[in-house]
């Protein structure tokens, strides 16, 4: 079985639900009774988020391959950074370290694919809206994303800092990212949502949304999981 390293602090709360979901998805396939093995290697949030407003990814990249080092010295298989925001450096420390990473993009992909979808809207923090990250990936898989204009993306991102963060999930808040949705779908052509955050799942757990919804942590967790039992 392969052993996972983890980039996490990014922010605590994610690297706890990692941990917790790998946890419990890896022993409901081992009936017999097992845990995963795995190393966590934690950064400043706070620190790793200033890098990324000031837009210095060199100095980025640099904090973040500390912890990947780490991991690679307690002999981890591969690395996955836990949370979307700093996958915005994933290719340039994916190049440098000696073992394979799995990016929370790739699962997400090919999910999208399977499903015949090639245009999408995507939500997430202002940062991860903004950057070409996530477009440059998707659109290396054909796919199509589409961030909503910069009022819906300053109005969706406070919501995520000053609500969801904290476990609040207002009614109000939550129609008016739904209104969000709708435009995209009806005026963009977007055929699926990219729920490229980890809080905003908190708002869908038990509603439906008119096109089919991709939780970027939830295809993650499923595609580390699969990678750990390869071997």
């Amino acid at each position: 079985m392969a052993k996972l390293g983890m980039v996490g602090g990014t922010g605590p709360e994610s690297t706890v639900l990692y941990y917790r979901e790998i946890a419990s998805r890896y022993q409901k396939r081992h009936p017999e009774g097992a845990f995963p093995e795995l190393a966590i290697d934690t950064v400043n949030m706070y620190e790793m988020l200033g890098y990324c407003r000031s837009g210095d990814f060199d100095r980025l990249e640099a904090y973040l391959m500390e912890a990947v080092r780490n991991l690679e010295a307690a002999r981890t298989d591969f690395i996955v950074l836990t949370a979307n925001v700093p996958h915005v450096v994933f290719d340039r420390l994916q190049k440098r370290a000696h073992v394979p990473m799995l990016s929370i993009l790739e699962p997400t992909c090919r999910e999208i694919a399977k499903q015949g979808l090639r245009r999408v809207a995507l939500l997430g923090t202002g940062f991860t809206m903004e950057q070409p990250y996530f477009k440059t990936v998707f659109a290396a898989h054909g796919i199509d994303a589409i961030a909503p204009d910069v009022g819906e993306r300053k109005a969706v991102d406070g919501i995520i800092a000053h609500e969801l963060e904290f476990g609040v999930v207002k009614d109000e808040s939550k129609a008016f990212v739904d209104r969000v949705i709708e435009r995209l779908v009806d005026e963009e052509d977007a055929q699926g949502v990219v729920l490229g955050c980890t809080e905003l799942p908190l708002m869908y757990a038990h509603a439906e949304l008119p096109v089919p919804a991709f939780d970027t942590m939830q295809l993650h967790l499923d595609g580390i999981v699969d990678r750990m039992l390869e071997d």
